[in-house]
């Protein structure tokens, strides 16, 4: 394996910080109260709803990232994407996460834009679905997880039934992301067998405007950008036989391959987050002083930055390791979910060690540290919590 960094990602990187510094930092200056400290009550409405006012600012960075190619830059350059792997794709998303919260997570798609679960589409679909999600001017989401049904989707109680030419469904979905802006679902419902069948299991386009499908409420979260989760419910929703993706009963395969590679992703995300926390930690270590000398040499201090720094080290090269072993055709499955598990459980003890290092300070809702604390918690719960990572694992060794 070498170790060095593919200059594929270094140049992508420079071309990311140059479109940021020139295309979204002038939106972060126009609009201080989407990011300030109570930027959750300007984000929102009094409904949970996203304003239209935000709404339109990250379609303004979506088009803007889709004329630049860094939108959807991980799919094939059949469909129009930049064809970059997934270690590549992995180490740009690190570099894009070591920065303040802002408008940036648009950029690369983020949730509701490409995804290569897309690709199971055929001919006529991409042209209603796929071609417009590559060009920012639909948007998706991924409805899997239930009320009842988190980490084990396949016992799921959404059903789809065969009336004549068309496929009913029923069911509700949780936590959705995009859910309440998405043009259309992916709607995942059980079509033949039993629950706790891993087959059975089909995945159906759903458009917005089916007058069986609804946005039951908006979730509250933690630390997350507000209005970005949903419940979204389907009551006698019907859909032509064309509005299958994929294969029936075969779209929970289709699922977890999406989800492996997600997973890389997060953990990528969160070494960059990390890291963002650690240089945050180390330049405040190294200008607070107290009792005559600048906190940084203090051991009670820098220990904890030396073993985060260890930490941030070591679960990059594992996120890295597990892409690299994908990009080679290799399972990694193990790795996959040893780097999610490391990566979040990372990105939370960066925020910890950097609230402690800032001390009162930190706590402030005028430093990100306060914020970056809130939203590192669910990175131990979405895209599979840290107790099905390790029963992953587990199952891969023995």
């Amino acid at each position: 394996m070498d170790f060095t960094v593919p200059s594929e990602a270094k140049q992508i990187n420079k071309a990311l910080d140059d479109f940021i510094e020139q295309e979204v930092e002038p939106l972060e200056s126009e609009h201080p109260e989407y990011l300030g400290e109570d930027y959750e009550r300007h984000i929102v409405d009094d409904d949970h709803y996203q304003v239209p006012e935000y709404r339109d600012i990250i379609e303004q960075v979506r088009e803007k990232a889709v004329e630049a190619g860094f939108y959807g830059m991980s799919m094939p350059e059949e469909v129009g994407g930049g064809g970059v792997d997934i270690l590549t794709r992995g180490i740009v998303g690190e570099h894009l996460a070591n920065r303040p919260p802002g408008f940036h997570s648009a950029i690369l798609g983020g949730a509701g834009g490409p995804t290569p679960i897309l690709m199971e589409l055929d001919d006529e679909q991409r042209e209603e679905y796929l071609y417009p999600v590559m060009e920012g001017e639909k948007t998706t989401c991924f409805a899997l997880t239930e009320p009842d049904h988190g980490s084990d989707p396949h016992f799921m109680d959404s059903t789809a039934e065969k009336d004549g030419d068309e496929w009913v469904i029923n069911g509700s979905k949780y936590w959705i992301t995009n859910g309440p802006y998405a043009d259309f679902a992916m709607v995942f419902a059980r079509t033949s067998g039993e629950p706790g069948d891993y087959g059975g299991i089909s995945c159906f386009l759903v458009d917005d405007d089916n007058p069986g499908f609804s946005v039951e409420k908006v979730h509250r979260t933690m630390g997350l950008t507000p209005g970005g989760q949903a419940e979204l419910r389907f009551d006698d929703c019907r859909v032509p036989e064309g509005q299958v993706l994929g294969e029936v009963d075969e779209g929970f395969s289709a699922a977890m391959e999406w989800i492996g590679g997600g997973r890389i992703n997060i953990a990528a995300a969160a070494v960059g987050n990390a890291q963002f926390l650690l240089d945050l930690a180390v330049d405040y270590a190294g200008d607070r002083e107290t009792f005559g000398k600048p906190i940084g040499h203090r051991q009670g201090i820098s220990f904890q930055i030396a073993d985060l720094a260890t930490d941030i080290e070591q679960a990059r090269q594992l996120y890295r390791y597990a892409a690299w072993k994908i990009d080679k055709g290799d399972r990694a499955r193990k790795e996959e979910s040893m780097a999610k598990l490391r990566g979040a459980q990372l990105q939370n003890d960066a925020a910890d060690v950097a609230m402690q290092v800032y001390g009162g300070a930190g706590f402030m809702k005028n430093q990100p540290i306060e914020r970056q604390y809130r939203s590192a918690r669910v990175l131990r719960i979405f895209e599979g919590t840290d107790e099905i990572q390790k029963r992953t694992i587990a199952r891969e060794l023995i």
